[in-house]
C-alpha cells in the first residue's frame, strides 16, 4: 500500500484528492486543519485553513453532516475531526449514496430524456467510418483507457514510458485479468529513462505484478507510439484502440490522445507492437 502511495503522489496531493471525491475546497481545507490540530474552534480552524470566518461555521457543519467531523456542544463548540480510515470509509459510502442517487434519477426520467433529446437530434450524414476522435491528455484519456479495459474480451496491449498512469486505471486493469483477459505491457527501456522515470518504473513494475498476471517486455528501441490497444483481429472485424505520439517538443499534458474504432486501423499497430514485442525488447 505505501508503494502505491510512493506512485499516486506523483498525480495528486491528499487536498486535490478529497475534491476529487466530492469535497469542495473550503471543506477540503478545513478537514484537513483539522487533522492537523486535532480539535478546534470554527475561529482557530478558519485562521489554520485560510476558510473565511464567514463561511467557515457552514463548513464545519457540512463536514459533521458527512460524518467526517465531530461536534462537540460547549461554549464555544468544538470540532474534532474523525480518524482517517473512517473518514475513507465515509467518503466511500457518500460516494456509493451520489451514485445510487444519481442513478435513480437517471432512471426515472429516461425515457422522456429519450424523446426529448430525440425531437432535436439531427443525424449528420455518415459516409465513412470515423477513423479517430481526439481527447485530450490526462483525465479525458486515462478515463477512455479505463473504458477499453472494461470493454477488453481476449487481450489488452499496452504501450508506455513508465506505465506512470498505472494507479488511475488499477481497478479496471484487474477486473480485465479476472476476466481471463490475456494482458501484455511493452515498456520502454532503462537506458532511454531518467532516474525519476526509472524508478517510477521500478515501483510501477512491483505493484503491476503483485496486482495482475502479465507479460512485460523492455524495448530495446524507442517507442514512436504510447497507448493501449485491445481485441485486435488480422481479419479487421474487431478492435479499440488508444495512443499518443512522441513528440519530446511538446509537454504530455498539452497534447492530445486519439482513439479509434477502425479495425484495420488497430490491425496496423498491433502488427507494430507485436514486431517490437518479438524482435526489439526484452
Amino acid at each position: 500500500m505505501y508503494l502505491y502511495f510512493f506512485v499516486l503522489e506523483h498525480y495528486v496531493n491528499v487536498e486535490k484528492i478529497l475534491e476529487e471525491l466530492g469535497l469542495s475546497s473550503y471543506q477540503a481545507k478545513a478537514l484537513l486543519a483539522l487533522m492537523k490540530h486535532g480539535e478546534a474552534k470554527a475561529s482557530e480552524i478558519s485562521e489554520l485553513s485560510g476558510v473565511p470566518r464567514a463561511k467557515v461555521y457552514s463548513v464545519l457543519d457540512q463536514l459533521a453532516d458527512m460524518g467526517h467531523v465531530d461536534k462537540i456542544p460547549g461554549r464555544p463548540v468544538r470540532y474534532r475531526a474523525k480518524s482517517p480510515d473512517k473518514i475513507v470509509e465515509r467518503l466511500k459510502y457518500n460516494t456509493l449514496l451520489e451514485y445510487h442517487k444519481r442513478l435513480n434519477t437517471l432512471e426515472n426520467v429516461e425515457k422522456e430524456l429519450v424523446e426529448r433529446l430525440e425531437s432535436i437530434y439531427s443525424p449528420a450524414e455518415v459516409r465513412t467510418r470515423e477513423l479517430i476522435r481526439v481527447v485530450r491528455v490526462g483525465e479525458p484519456s486515462e478515463r477512455e483507457t479505463r473504458i477499453l479495459y472494461s470493454q477488453a474480451r481476449s487481450e489488452i496491449n499496452i504501450i508506455s514510458k513508465s506505465f506512470e498512469y498505472y494507479p488511475k486505471v488499477r481497478t479496471e486493469l484487474i477486473e480485465a485479468d479476472r476476466r481471463g483477459v490475456k494482458i501484455k505491457i511493452l515498456l520502454l527501456g532503462e537506458e532511454f529513462l531518467d532516474d525519476r522515470s526509472s524508478a517510477v518504473q521500478t515501483e510501477i513494475l512491483r505493484i503491476v505484478r503483485s496486482d495482475i498476471e502479465s507479460e512485460i517486455k523492455l524495448s530495446r528501441t524507442m517507442l514512436p507510439l504510447r497507448g493501449t490497444i485491445i481485441d485486435p483481429s488480422y481479419e479487421y472485424k474487431t478492435g479499440k484502440a488508444i495512443f499518443v505520439v512522441e513528440d519530446t517538443e511538446i509537454p504530455l499534458y498539452l497534447r492530445d490522445a486519439a482513439v479509434t474504432e477502425n479495425p484495420s486501423l488497430v490491425a496496423g499497430m498491433k502488427k507494430y507492437f507485436d514486431l517490437i514485442w518479438d524482435y526489439e525488447a526484452e
